[in-house]
């Protein structure tokens, strides 16, 4: 396994693909791939890329001097994908129309084919939506879900989109995050901010109540700022296969949400200002919305033991917005 000197990041400018690179140290060169929105100031070059066109996929990946290839491209608006289910989840011709299996899935494979035709080791990110969240957390030996029945239809895309690589003839690495959050991100929100924007809308009163949070769900969101450090670890390390890169403590929408504005807004007591949810009930009066995985979370101990112990939920928020 060459040392992680050169390396092309698919979907360089997204939420957690743009803070990777902007953490990664200034001995690796970065060339990028993706949409306009995906061009970053660090990159050495960048190169238009539609992941669904396998043509395009096997041109960017073979032209690229670099070791490695990580995708972070990826369809992920969970409730959205979640309206374009396909009637028969079996029926190819439907698949092959649907956006988010395209991008996740034949995507994963045009890279995928592409890196064992060019020789380059690849990097995919992957979701605890894959378990059917009934007897997290989750370790990287439990087994996914097996039914599209059992999960969202992004999760079973990512399902799909796992399996795509593990029928791969070459090694792999591959990162499972969980409810990712980043300090600054002006393009897109995530679990963190979302509920700071929640927040702020009541309190300038463009919104006249803060909807209730699940407090009987459990989550082990993952600080994005990990992610450039664990990779790093693991390739130093020679590792291949799965890892975790989650909370290492078990939280719940309700918690978190607390912790965050009680350290990013300076809310006295904000428990008392949120109001209890229930993600079972919720499942039960919006149907048509995705199912989230009610007992979730991963486990981290895998990479632990290689000496990278992924950042505490407590701890993330801290980083992210403490003062």
């Amino acid at each position: 396994m060459p040392n992680l000197d050169k390396l092309l990041v698919i979907g360089s400018g997204s939420l957690v693909g743009s803070r990777f690179v902007e953490l990664l140290p200034s001995h690796i060169k970065v060339w990028g791939a993706g949409g306009s929105f995906d061009k970053e100031s660090k990159l050495e070059s960048f190169s238009k890329l539609d992941i669904t066109n396998s043509n395009e996929v096997l041109e960017v990946i073979r032209s690229s001097p670099v070791n490695y290839v990580i995708n972070f491209a990826g369809a992920t608006a969970v409730d959205e994908i979640e309206k374009t289910r396909p009637s028969d989840p079996n029926d190819q011709k439907q698949l092959n129309e649907n956006l988010a299996y395209r991008i996740n899935v034949i995507g994963t494979r045009n890279i995928i084919n592409a890196a064992v035709i060019s020789g380059k080791f690849p990097i995919f990110i992957s979701t605890g939506f894959v378990f059917d969240g009934k007897n997290g957390p989750y370790s990287e030996e439990d087994p996914v879900a097996t039914s599209p029945n059992e999960v969202s239809w992004y999760g079973w895309t990512k399902v799909l989109a796992e399996k795509q690589v593990s029928l791969a003839s070459i090694d792999y690495l591959m990162l499972r995050i969980s409810y990712p959050y980043r300090g600054n991100f002006p393009h897109k929100g995530d679990f963190a901010r979302n509920f700071l924007t929640l927040y702020d809308d009541f309190k300038s009163g463009k919104k006249d109540s803060i909807y209730p949070i699940f407090a009987d769900q459990t989550l082990t969101p993952t600080f994005i700022d990990d992610l450039s450090k664990a990779l790093i670890t693991l390739l130093e390390k020679r590792q291949t296969g799965i890892f975790h890169i989650t909370s290492p403590e078990i939280t719940t929408p309700f918690d978190f949400a607390s912790e965050v504005l009680k350290v990013a807004r300076r809310v006295d007591n904000p428990e008392q200002l949120l109001t209890k949810g229930s993600l079972v009930e919720f499942h039960k009066s919006h149907p048509y919305l995705a199912t989230r995985p009610l007992k979730g979370g991963e486990k981290s101990e895998k990479i632990a033991r290689l000496g990278f112990r992924p950042t505490s939920w407590k701890e993330g928020i801290k980083k992210a917005f403490g003062f």
